[in-house]
């Protein structure tokens, strides 16, 4: 949940708060141009970045520098709250959004298949999603996006924010 949002910051940040049961948390990942830092606020979160993985508690926090990659997770057994941002916050609120809502409309942690191609396509200079293998990206992903165009299923992002 965004509760500052870049509209209220002139873009320069965007903060929000997280809730999740054990196990969960968002997939592996990286921003490119901002970047990303936690807070513990009830709970125990792991985090994995390519260099190493390390748990944080209540009131300790990480910063993710732009282009390291990383997953954080509730290694705990009841639910993780957690405070965050991002800055600058460029599209982060408009992908970050659709992606949300594409993962729980199909019930995983990562977006369906077409909304994947279309946001991971739309906004490769600024954010990755690294559990989409490359070859899918690269071979998969254009057929996505020419079926998804043919088929109307991107009149959702109709008005999207032009990428960077």
């Amino acid at each position: 949940m965004i509760t500052r949002s870049a509209s209220e910051t002139n873009g320069t940040i965007t903060e929000f708060e997280g809730y999740d049961e054990p196990g969960i948390g968002p997939p592996f990942h990286v921003h490119f141009k901002q970047e990303e830092g936690v807070e513990v606020i009830k709970g125990r979160m792991r985090v994995k970045t390519t260099q190493k993985e390390f748990v944080l508690s209540e009131g300790e926090q990480y910063i993710f520098a732009p282009g390291e990659a990383h997953k954080f997770w509730n290694d705990g057994d009841g639910q993780l709250k957690f405070k965050g941002y991002v800055k600058p916050s460029l599209n982060y609120e408009f992908f970050i959004e659709h992606v949300y809502r594409s993962a729980n409309e199909a019930g995983d942690d990562k977006p369906a298949p077409f909304d994947a191609a279309f946001l991971l396509t739309r906004y490769k200079s600024e954010f990755d999603i690294l559990e989409i293998p490359k070859p899918v990206k690269a071979i998969v992903f254009p057929v996505l996006l020419t079926i998804g165009r043919m088929i109307g299923k991107f009149r959702i992002y109709k008005g999207a924010p032009s990428p960077l």
